[in-house]
This record gives structure tokens, sequence and C-alpha cells, in this order.
């Protein structure tokens, strides 16, 4: 059976906290409608994050120029 999925409608992006070592968990601190939700991502994890926001970066991109 597949885990569930669960969506959230995020307002903001409050805060972003990462270590200078890497070898720490980043927060990242976001406020919802009616309450704030922190993540917790080990640095494995974030780098995963980073990378894929990259490529939508990189793909956004190549969209925009083609307009």
């Amino acid at each position: 059976m597949a885990d569930p999925t669960i969506s959230l409608a995020v307002l903001d992006i409050n805060q972003i906290r990462v270590s200078n070592s890497g070898r720490l968990e980043a927060v990242i601190a976001m406020k919802l409608p009616g309450s704030h939700v922190q993540l917790h991502l080990p640095p494995v994890v974030l780098a995963k994050l980073e990378s894929m926001l990259a490529r939508a970066s990189l793909e956004q991109a190549k969209f925009q120029s083609s307009q």
C-alpha cells in the first residue's frame, strides 16, 4: 500500500537555517493557513532538494525564453 500524500498550501517561507559544517540538518520554516510548519532535512535530503530546484529553474528558464 502506498504512503498517504499530504498536500499543504504554503503561504510563505519564513526562514531557512543550514549549518556551516553541512553535517547538521537544515530547517525550513513555512507559514500555512492558520499554522506554521518546520521541515527538518538531513544534509543528503537538502542536497537532493537543491538539485531538484536547480533543474526546475533551468526548465522554467527555457520555457520563459521561448515565449
